[in-house]
């Protein structure tokens, strides 16, 4: 008899504990392992986490929703109550000096004839506010009460549901249609939620069915009847409005609260009020958390700069915006010296949009995107009035100079261009002995791979792993005395052989290579700080590493079209410059590409509005919600269930693995197919009977499970990996793939389940594709299975 005592999970790599419930059953104590893989972070765009700048200030500052991407804004509407204020003395903010606000607007109904309910927004999210009297409901407000509740359905299209189909709403609701009258003028319709009955309701067609919860009757939904119908056989129900909010708050706030370094001073029912409950000194070089995914990021510069930053953490693709514009907008120019030149009507820089690249640590940033005038809806070409341009849209970056990490290199050029730092070259402040160039001299930016000081020990016989492929093998160390310490070293790519090399103590080791167009390009230095050799231990003391990619680089030239702009001008010295060479219509409601990977949104409005915005796809880290295990004692024979709901998003893989209480596995479980749920929300549940098959002879535990762990190793030229190996119901082997979802071997079922365009034949005969399905080598490919103690 034994019991669980914890669960631990690992989450692609990433392991948790987590409390667990005692349970007991007839055969012996285990622990469950839960593996869950998600799409690797960075694959495809991915960021765990989205963040938003607003514009740096010096002193105090005050930034609303238009202003702010960070606070919530209804393009269209032109609406959004949030602001955010700070009084500085110095560094400091004194208690009740930094103030966040929301007010509550008014905003229409999908249903024009619904017309209008009150919204507010909290930290970046808009929530219902309350709802204005009306002939389907008293005036009643959920803010005043504290309540923010998420808008979840608000729309005005034709939709049917009949006495044999339901209309599915949000949140586990929908209605079904119970019947309607013989004239068509009455619908009986019947609310459930989670299946249970929730409401019933004879409403007239024409009128509005709805739902309401609470002491103060907040309808929570609404439902507009256009059309019904009773046939023969089923009645018919054309609905033309829906408007749904959660029966249930997302947040719930009273005056006096304190949240994170705020304290709720106002809530009424037309706003929100927040107030820092103490001093907060705005230090150089980090980041003050004041409510929630909001934040003050002080620079790390001499005299106070500051700014406000938002955290976006929520699965899914999110807009990243700059400030909102419109036609009568005007914004001062000046130029990169500081001298005024005049207004244009939109301006956004990597001061007050996240699109554009930023770092404070290498105090790099240069983008800059102008919008000189509108003509109506058009931005024109350009056009200049002898002093400047007065017409037209413009970008520009500039290069600046960047410290090697290791001081005594000096700097090296980079380019702030279309959201992203590239490598120039090398120039008069770099001190690493190699020559002047410059990639865009050639019409070309590169990527740099590495950059450290950090200091590292590369053992003789050993292989030191670069970047693209490249690996450095340090042969041996000489040590003859000790200003003559020596080590060899060979550079390969791909393990094929490129350079080889003395390098004594204290010096730089450089490799060159023809990189597009530029011939002799430096993209490897080492620096060796030291020297070990007493028999035993030889080793090199690396301090300094740089790498360019010779792979990755992009090449430009005046004339290349990027989107809605055009390559006018490149200086090596200077930087990249674009205009448009033809009209751009902002026409309503439109999205418009106006640079690679950034966008115009436009207002759905007679008025013109609009701002800049990038799309961010965030996927966070996995979380445990909670985990169900058996509350009752399972004999031997008996089922036991388990079940975990976990936020996790594009999900490769789900493995449930059960260990006995001397750590060997009993069951190895594929639960990828299995899953419940969409997006981020996903329930996984599976099943033991409570029994362990072993060996009659020496009672040997044996997996129970069509799939097993492993090790692959191809051929003899290949390192051994980690597999998961599945078998069919006959015994065969029909999957073989690693943890990161490459696959080995396939069978021609499992391959059916793919969905692939080609057949297994098809793929079979084709080598290109074959590799990515079929690795193994038959005769030379072995497979050696594991039997897991103690993890």
């Amino acid at each position: 008899m034994g019991n669980l005592g914890k669960m631990r999970l690992n989450f692609g790599g990433m392991k948790l504990a987590i409390g667990a419930e005692r349970w007991k059953n007839g055969a012996l104590g285990l622990v469950v392992f839960l593996c869950l893989l998600t799409t690797a972070i960075g694959a495809s765009g991915q960021v765990p986490m989205a963040e938003v700048r607003g514009q740096f200030i010096d002193g105090n500052g005050s930034w609303n929703a238009e202003s702010f991407g960070g606070l919530y804004y209804d393009l269209d509407e032109g609406t959004g109550g949030e602001r955010l204020t700070v009084e500085t003395e110095g560094r400091r903010v004194r208690e009740g000096h930094l103030i966040y606000s929301s007010e509550v607007w008014t905003e229409e109904f999908d249903l024009e004839e619904w017309g209008r309910y009150q919204a507010v927004a909290f930290l970046g999210k808009r929530y219902l506010a309350g709802y204005l009297e009306s002939n389907f409901t008293d005036a009643v407000s959920a803010l005043e009460e504290g309540e923010l509740r998420e808008v979840l359905i608000d729309f005005d299209g034709i939709q049917t549901a009949t006495s044999e189909e339901p209309l599915f709403l949000s949140d586990g609701y929908w209605l079904e249609v119970a019947g309607a009258s013989s004239d068509g003028k009455e619908v009986y319709v019947v609310l459930k939620k989670n299946g249970i009955d929730a409401d019933r309701a004879v409403v007239r067609v024409g009128e509005t069915y709805v739902y309401e919860v609470g002491e103060d009757d907040l309808p929570i939904i609404l439902a507009h009847i256009n059309a019904a119908m009773q046939g023969t056989e089923k009645a018919i129900v054309d609905f033309d409005g829906i408007f749904q909010v959660r029966d249930q708050p997302m947040i719930k706030l009273e005056a006096g609260d304190l949240l994170d370094q705020m304290e709720v001073v106002t809530l009424s029912d037309r706003r929100i009020e927040l107030e820092n409950r103490e001093d907060l000194v705005l230090r150089r070089d980090n980041t003050t958390d004041l409510v929630g995914n909001l934040m003050l990021k002080v620079r790390d510069t001499p005299n106070l700069f500051y700014y406000p930053l938002g955290a976006i953490t929520e699965y899914g693709v999110h807009e990243i915006r700059g400030p909102v514009y419109n036609e009568r907008s005007q914004v001062p120019i000046s130029t990169a010296t500081g001298e005024f030149v005049g207004y244009a009507q939109a301006r956004w820089n990597y001061e007050n949009f996240t699109g554009f690249y930023f770092d404070d640590d290498k105090k790099i940033g240069s983008e800059t995107l102008i919008i000189h005038r509108t003509d109506g809806r058009n931005i024109r070409t350009i056009r200049s009035d002898g002093t400047r341009l007065v017409d037209g849209a413009e970008y520009i970056c500039f290069v600046h100079n960047v410290d090697f990490e290791f001081d005594p290199w000096g700097s090296y050029q980079v380019i702030c261009f279309l959201g992203d730092v590239w490598f120039v070259g090398y120039g008069l402040d770099t001190t690493l002995d190699v020559k002047d160039v410059s990639m865009l001299e050639h019409e070309q930016i590169g990527r740099v791979l590495i950059d450290t000081d950090l200091r590292d020990k590369a053992v003789a016989g050993e292989v030191y792993f670069l970047e693209d492929g490249y690996t450095l093998y340090i042969r041996d160390v000489v040590k003859d005395d000790v200003k003559d310490d020596k080590i060899f070293i060979e550079l390969r790519k791909n393990n094929l052989l490129l350079d080889s090399a003395v390098i004594k103590s204290n010096s730089t080791y450089v490799y060159e290579k023809d990189v597009g167009d530029v011939e002799d390009l430096p993209i490897i230095a080492l620096h060796v700080e030291s020297i070990f050799s007493d028999g035993d231990d030889q080793f090199a003391i690396v301090d300094g590493l740089f790498q360019v990619s010779d792979s990755q680089y992009l090449s430009i030239e005046p004339g290349d079209e990027l989107a809605e702009m055009v390559i006018i001008l490149i200086r090596p010295d200077l930087g990249i410059y674009m205009v448009n060479t033809e009209n751009i219509d902002l026409k309503r409601d439109s999205r418009i590409d106006i640079l690679p990977g950034m966008s115009f949104a436009v207002a759905d409005n007679k008025t013109l509005r609009y701002y800049l915005y990038k799309n961010e796809y965030v996927v966070p880290l996995p979380n445990v919600v909670d985990v169900y295990l058996p509350e009752e004692e399972v004999p031997s024979g008996g089922l036991a269930n388990f079940s975990v709901f976990v936020l996790a998003g594009d999900i490769v893989s789900v493995t449930a693995e059960t260990v006995d209480s001397k750590g060997q596995r009993v069951i190895l479980g594929d639960l990828t197919s299995s899953g419940v749920g969409s997006g981020d929300q996903w329930l996984y549940s599976w099943q033991w009977n409570a029994t362990v098959p072993t060996l009659s002879d020496d009672g040997t535990v044996l997996p129970e499970s069509e799939v097993q762990g492993g090790v692959l190793q191809v051929n003899n030229s290949t390192d051994p990996v980690s597999v998961m190996v599945s078998f069919d119901e006959s015994g065969q082997i029909s999957l073989i793939r690693d943890s990161a979802g490459e696959i080995y071997y396939i069978s021609p079922a499992e391959y059916e389940k793919l969905g692939a365009a080609s057949s297994y034949g098809e793929m079979a005969s084709d080598e290109a594709l074959r590799k990515r399905y079929i690795k193994i080598d038959p005769g030379k490919s072995e497979i050696r299975f594991l039997q897991v103690i103690d993890g």
